[in-house]
């Protein structure tokens, strides 16, 4: 049996550190929004090891969640759209993608998937709340942290665009840095709560932009950037990367066309298996 999954990516516009000796509890609050570039992964029965092959960057992350459900004699291939640490949430989605079809070939629940990655993520440091969303889809708010967390799922369609401008930022070292969580934490709270004000897309953005010029995440290039982008139409930075996320129109493809950038859409599915070959 052959078993093909998609996760999506997950922007995050703006969040807010929760940390807890329980990593099942550890997560973040914020918001964020899935796209349709993502991660694919297949999955096969084979051998008696767990063999993963593709862009997989290092694979730590996909090495732990396996390890996490349990399962050997394995063979999973992987296929990123997206580049890794630039704010796309790609080792979220590319372990929950590989997740999800091993819990489909071994008949393990979904939330096993889930589970599995987000303790992998949270131990290696690569993410915080990137795969419970990405299972979610959508425009989400995290309103608690952790895998059983509460998130509202706004669900819209809109066209977006997404840059990438600068070097990779590693999760991890930021996350190290006290000084920049105790901040990120400040301005994040600040930021969810104007947000439930008003729960609209363009609000999300005007947060986000907020949110990456007060804690100083965007330094002064992509800040130049963005307020560029921004006389065009709705622009933020992606979280954490030297990345921009933008509403698509002409204009502002052409505004990031010196970048390697990518057009997409909002994907309001999440995580999702794609097709079961049986020989």
């Amino acid at each position: 049996m052959k078993v093909i999954s998609f996760s999506p990516a997950h922007v995050t516009g703006f969040f807010e550190i929760c940390y807890d000796e329980n990593y099942e509890k550890t997560g973040s609050r914020g918001a964020g929004v899935c796209i349709s570039l993502g991660s694919y992964a297949e999955a096969e029965i084979s051998g008696s090891k767990i063999n993963i092959e593709g862009n997989i960057g290092k694979g730590e992350v996909t090495e732990e969640a396996l390890k996490n459900l349990g399962v050997k004699g394995l063979k999973i291939k992987i296929k990123n759209e997206l580049p890794f640490s630039q704010g796309f949430g790609v080792s979220a989605s590319s372990t929950l993608a590989a997740a999800l079809a091993s819990c489909h070939l071994f008949d393990l629940p979904e939330k096993k998937a889930v589970e599995a990655s987000h303790l992998a993520e949270v131990k290696k440091k690569t993410g915080l709340g990137d795969v419970v969303t990405s299972y979610i889809g959508g425009l989400e708010i995290r309103k608690g942290p952790g895998i059983e967390g509460e998130i509202e799922k706004i669900e819209c369609r809109k066209k977006l665009i997404i840059a990438v401008v600068g070097k990779k930022i590693e999760t991890k070292e930021i996350l190290k840095n006290e000084k920049m969580v105790e901040r990120i934490n400040d301005v994040g709270k600040a930021c969810l709560k104007e947000f439930l004000r008003n729960k609209s897309l363009e609000n999300f953005f005007d947060m986000s932009l907020k949110f990456s010029f007060e804690t100083g995440l965007a330094d002064k290039k992509l800040q130049r950037i963005l307020n560029e982008a921004n006389k065009i139409d709705k622009a933020a930075m992606c979280m954490l990367g030297n990345s921009i996320i933008a509403i698509y129109s002409k204009k502002m493809k052409k505004f990031l066309s010196p970048y390697q950038h990518y057009e997409c859409f909002i994907d309001n599915e999440g995580a999702r298996i794609l097709a079961a070959f049986f020989p």
